[in-house]
């Protein structure tokens, strides 16, 4: 845990960011957590660090005042504070109340809950409310001593000075033959919007950017038209009046049908750590870059599972545009690994994932909004070319068919799906997407041959 001291001054639109030098460190202590909030209170800040304890430091000079153990370990939990008390669950399920102090924590209540503990409890109108992987819990609050701050009353809105635009929408993902029309409004130094301008449209590369690219798509006044030879891409576009600028992010899907093979890719980025060169995946996926690379097996160029990053062992990737429906995605997949430790591979199609899972040797359809999640046998070899298809197909009267069937590349394709799930309230449309999971970022999976078709 450190403390920093921020800039006084903020960063704009364009310009370069500023890299803290060891000046702006105020303290440094030994404590580590993984994703587990600390919860300020006043200047005293309580964090449950990975393993098990709930600390107490003072923000001012970074001093740990106390650690409480109350668990093994912990990743995500974390502390929420009202009325003088703390309220901590801990990953493992338990749920502490406890009343702190400089000299350490008064143990008030606790206990053990169903499920896993990810996040931190919420407090609305006199209960406590505690989620976990299992179950919601509600506890109710002795309330009749509490003593409430009056009801602000409501200020009447005054617009600044305009300084910028802020354009409605801010964020695009369009597809061949859409159009968007783009709405600007003047926003003060605070961010109040007023009243809607008219504005210039312009393709813009901001200086700081990594990858030189323009958005495939023609401006016509107020309004972007994407043609029908819209080649997949991603950038900025830049609105301007007079001395008033804002600008939007945008990508542009390739349309059905769509195949990728890599082998098109350039591989000249030096890896930082591996030593062979690669090149990005395609810029306008979603949560595709830091969590793929296009490589070099075997002499084919194939889509790769990036291990130098812990926090990106899993990754989820849309490749297309999510209001895509009633579509069969294929693709050959690979998981390297030993006969004790695999990774999984998956493809998403319409908010279903149909992964094989290596070290449960499964295949399993599952989709976390539906709370669904059903598996047949299935060993996969590691090493090993698949070739994984995926299906779709939403019914009349609102069900949909989920299938999945994976076989050895360049074998016979079998006639029966490997394993099918019917919906009865099926998601209608959805983004295709790729899945990976390395554990512990140990074994990197691989894909290739992607397929992206209209249902036949």
């Amino acid at each position: 845990m450190i403390g920093l001291k921020l800039p006084e001054t903020l960063i704009g639109p364009g310009e370069e960011q500023v890299v803290l030098d060891e000046s702006a460190e105020v303290w440094r202590n030994n404590l580590v957590a993984f994703t587990s909030s600390p919860c300020l209170v006043g200047d005293r800040s309580y964090v449950i660090d990975k393993t098990g304890h709930l600390d107490c430091v003072n923000v001012i000079n970074g001093k740990v005042l106390w650690r409480e153990k109350l668990d093994s370990d912990n990743i995500h939990a974390s502390a929420t504070y009202a009325d003088g008390i703390l309220y901590v669950p801990t990953n493992n399920g338990k749920f502490y109340v406890i009343r702190p102090s400089d000299e350490g924590a008064e143990r008030i209540a606790s206990m053990e809950m169903e499920g896993n503990c990810l996040g931190a409890p919420a407090i609305w109108q006199g209960h406590v409310y505690v989620h976990t992987t299992s179950k919601l819990y509600c506890f109710k609050l002795k309330t009749d001593k509490i003593e409430y701050l009056p009801v602000p009353g409501k200020d009447k809105f005054t617009m600044g000075k305009p300084v910028a635009l802020a354009l409605v929408p801010s964020e695009i993902a369009l597809t061949a033959k859409d159009t968007l029309d783009v709405k600007a409004y003047e926003i003060d130094a605070i961010g109040n919007r007023g009243k809607q301008v008219e504005v210039a449209l312009e393709k813009f590369i901001p200086p700081t950017a990594k990858v030189k690219a323009k958005l495939d798509t023609e401006i016509k006044g107020q309004q972007l038209a994407v043609p029908a030879t819209a080649q997949a891409s991603a950038g900025r576009i830049k609105a301007s009046t007079g001395d008033l600028t804002g600008y939007l992010g945008g990508r542009i899907f390739a349309d059905l049908p769509f195949e990728e093979d890599f082998e098109g890719y350039q591989l000249n980025t030096p890896h930082a750590t591996d030593g062979v060169n690669f090149a990005y995946p395609p810029l306008p996926w979603i949560g595709g870059r830091f969590k793929w690379e296009v490589r070099e097996l075997d002499g084919n160029k194939v889509l790769a599972k990036t291990l130098d990053r812990v926090l990106f062992q899993r990754a989820t990737t849309f490749i297309g545009g999510e209001d895509l429906k009633n579509y069969t995605l294929q693709a050959d997949v690979y998981t390297d690994g030993t006969r004790r430790i695999k990774s999984d591979i998956g493809l998403i199609n319409q908010r279903y994932l149909i992964s094989i899972k290596g070290n449960a040797k499964q295949m399993e359809i599952s989709s976390n909004h539906e709370r669904i999640k059903v598996n047949v046998p299935f060993t996969v070899k590691t090493k090993t070319w698949y070739t994984l298809k995926t299906r779709v197909d939403v019914q009349a009267d609102g069900s949909g068919v989920v299938r999945g069937k994976a076989w050895i590349k360049g074998k016979a394709e079998p006639e029966a799906w490997t394993i099918e799930y019917t919906h009865k309230i099926a998601n209608t449309k959805g983004a295709p997407g790729l899945f990976g999971f390395s554990p512990q970022s140990q074994k990197r999976v691989y894909v290739d041959n992607i397929k992206l078709t209209p249902n036949q």
